[in-house]
C-alpha cells in the first residue's frame, strides 16, 4: 500500500510540475478547449448561405442569448480564424465583422482588426485589440460573431465545414468546426428586428402574470426574388397569427410553454412594404417562459422568449 501511495504522489508531483512548465511557457491550460459553434442566417437576408453567393452570416456559440447568461470573456491578444475549405471561391473586397452579444443589432464595442490571410485566401483572421468581458447583464459578453465577405459560396447545396482556431484565448484556444448549409438559392427569412428600439433587446423581457411585455416584439420577413408590396399579420385559429404577403400566406406566429396573448399592431405602408411586422405580448396567469415562434412555411424561423415570474 505504501509503495502505491508513493507512486501515485509521484504522479500528481509530475502532473503539476508539468502543468506548471505549460503555464510559464504560455501554453493554454489542459481543459482549454474552443466553443461549439453553429453558422445562423444573417438576421437581415438569408442570401449570404446561397450557392455562389458572397458569404455572410453569424458563427453563433453555445451560450443562451438570454443577457443574464455569461457569454464568453476573449483576452486581448487574442486571434481567431475562419478557414474555408477549397469549394469557397476567393475574392477581393468586402470585408466585414461585428461582435454580437446574442441578440439582433446587439453589436459589442470591441477593437479589433480583420484580414484575410496573407498566405490563405480561404482564411479570415480576426484580432482583438482589446477584450471582451462577460459582465451581464449591461454586458452579456460575446455569443455570436457577423461575418460577411466576398469569398463566394460552394456552386452546388450541402454542408461544408469551416475550421473556427482561436489562438492566444485563454480557456477558449484550440480549433473547432461549423457547418455551413449552403442551400441552392436565397430562402425566405425572418428575424427579430429591434431597429424600432435601438439599445434595447426585444427577447427575453420579464414580465408579472397578466402583464404586458414593456417593449412589442418585431420581425422583419425578407423574401429574396419574390415581388411584393406589402407583409402583414392576421389572426388565425388557436391563437395564431397568419404572416401575409399581399394577402397570401406565407408562414405565422405561434407560441409555446406557457400561455400568452398576442395581438398584431397594424402599420402603414412604409413598414409594410419593408417587411416588419410587430405583435405585442401578454402574459397568462402561468409563471414559466413563453417562446414566441415565427416561422415561414419555404424558410427560416426565429424564437422569441417572455420570462413570466413568480407573483
Amino acid at each position: 500500500m505504501t509503495a502505491n501511495w508513493s507512486s501515485m504522489f509521484a504522479t500528481i508531483s509530475d502532473s503539476v510540475l508539468l502543468v506548471g512548465m505549460a503555464i510559464a511557457l504560455g501554453a493554454a491550460p489542459a481543459h482549454a478547449a474552443p466553443p461549439h459553434t453553429t453558422v445562423a442566417f444573417q438576421v437581415m437576408d438569408s442570401t449570404g448561405l446561397a450557392a455562389r453567393r458572397p458569404f455572410e452570416a453569424w458563427f453563433v456559440f453555445d451560450k443562451s442569448s438570454d443577457p443574464t447568461v455569461p457569454g464568453y470573456s476573449v483576452p486581448a491578444g487574442a486571434t481567431i480564424r475562419f478557414t474555408f475549405p477549397r469549394t469557397f471561391t476567393p475574392k477581393p473586397g468586402l470585408l466585414e465583422s461585428v461582435m454580437l452579444t446574442g441578440w439582433a443589432q446587439g453589436a459589442i464595442p470591441a477593437k479589433f482588426t480583420k484580414a484575410i490571410d496573407e498566405k490563405d485566401a480561404r482564411t479570415v483572421v480576426i484580432h482583438f485589440e482589446e477584450g471582451i468581458e462577460a459582465v451581464p447583464p449591461e454586458r452579456p459578453g460575446l455569443k455570436a460573431i457577423h461575418l460577411r465577405t466576398s469569398l463566394l459560396n460552394p456552386a452546388h447545396a450541402g454542408s461544408y465545414p469551416i475550421a473556427v482556431r482561436f489562438i492566444d484565448a485563454g480557456t477558449l484556444t484550440g480549433t473547432t468546426q461549423a457547418i455551413a448549409h449552403i442551400t441552392a438559392r436565397p430562402v425566405p427569412n425572418v428575424a427579430a428586428y429591434n431597429q424600432l428600439h435601438p439599445g434595447k433587446d426585444e427577447d427575453w423581457q420579464r414580465v408579472k402574470p397578466g402583464a404586458k411585455t414593456g417593449l412589442p416584439i418585431d420581425f422583419l420577413i425578407t423574401l429574396p426574388g419574390e415581388c411584393r408590396s406589402s407583409i402583414s399579420l392576421k389572426p388565425a385559429a388557436d391563437g395564431r397569427l397568419a404572416i401575409l404577403s399581399d394577402g397570401r400566406k406565407i408562414g405565422s406566429i405561434t407560441t409555446e410553454g406557457v400561455p400568452v396573448t398576442l395581438t398584431p399592431q397594424a402599420f402603414g405602408p412604409g413598414f409594410s412594404r419593408l417587411g416588419i411586422v410587430e405583435v405585442h405580448a401578454q402574459a397568462g396567469s402561468t409563471a414559466g417562459t413563453a417562446r414566441i415562434v415565427a416561422a415561414l412555411d419555404r424558410g427560416s424561423r426565429d424564437v422569441i422568449h417572455v420570462i413570466v415570474e413568480p407573483q
